[in-house]
């Protein structure tokens, strides 16, 4: 199951409602559909910003995978690949706008990966558990 959005603030609420649709259609509670919502919006707009930035002409594939044990959520662009080293994590004792969303994804997912894709670009990857099921929230 897949939705192709265009690299635009105001198609984030859409591809998250999908999301949501599908997650909770598999049976997860509030929290753990919460935290999912956190984690994309975060994934789409540092997508929309970095890899693109700010292009909105181009294409953002969201996927959403159910298994037995847990829920994948997979972001694919083709803008500028994400560079491990060219990230500096958030002071958090020194608060500042922006610079959050890598920290809050970590947070909240129980596995993130970033592969830089061979026809360029990447494919992050949301992995939270499902260990609560319908009573996790």
């Amino acid at each position: 199951m897949s939705i192709t959005i265009h690299s635009r603030v105001e198609e984030i609420d859409e591809a998250r409602r999908w999301v949501t649709e599908r997650v909770r259609a598999a049976g997860l509670g509030d929290d753990t559909v919460g935290e999912l919502e956190l984690a994309l919006t975060e994934a789409l707009a540092n997508v929309i910003e970095h890899s693109y930035a700010g292009d909105g002409s181009q294409e953002i594939l969201v996927d959403v995978e159910v298994g037995d044990g847990d829920l994948s959520v997979r972001v694919r662009d083709w803008g500028r690949a994400f560079e491990p080293g060219g990230y500096a994590a958030r002071d958090l004792d020194n608060p500042g706008e922006g610079g959050y969303g890598v920290f809050l994804m970590e947070q909240l997912m129980d596995n993130v990966t970033r592969e830089p894709q061979p026809d360029g670009g990447t494919l992050l990857t949301l992995v939270k558990k499902r260990e609560g099921g319908p009573s996790d929230g």
